[in-house]
């Protein structure tokens, strides 16, 4: 898939749970390890995971994404 913002190849890959209020994307090859569960978000970074922070909106700042109505993508911006 082409990104919408910078023309590039986009990854496939799937949402996993993060620490303390996060989410990380990692592409399906980490996934498919029987102790991807195990691993911390620490370590699943250090593989080439990406940190979604996902914030309550009183202690932490929510994170911005954009969705599609349509075809119902959504891209975060996890900057």
């Amino acid at each position: 898939m082409i990104c919408p913002k910078c023309k590039k190849e986009m990854c496939i890959g799937m949402l996993g749970p993060g620490g303390k209020g996060s989410l990380f994307w990692a592409e399906d090859d980490y996934f498919k390890n029987k102790t991807a569960n195990f691993f911390t978000e620490k370590s699943a970074i250090k593989r080439g995971a990406i940190h979604i922070p996902v914030g309550n909106g009183i202690t932490n700042k929510r994170t911005r994404a954009w969705a599609c109505n349509e075809c119902k993508l959504v891209l975060i911006d996890c900057n």
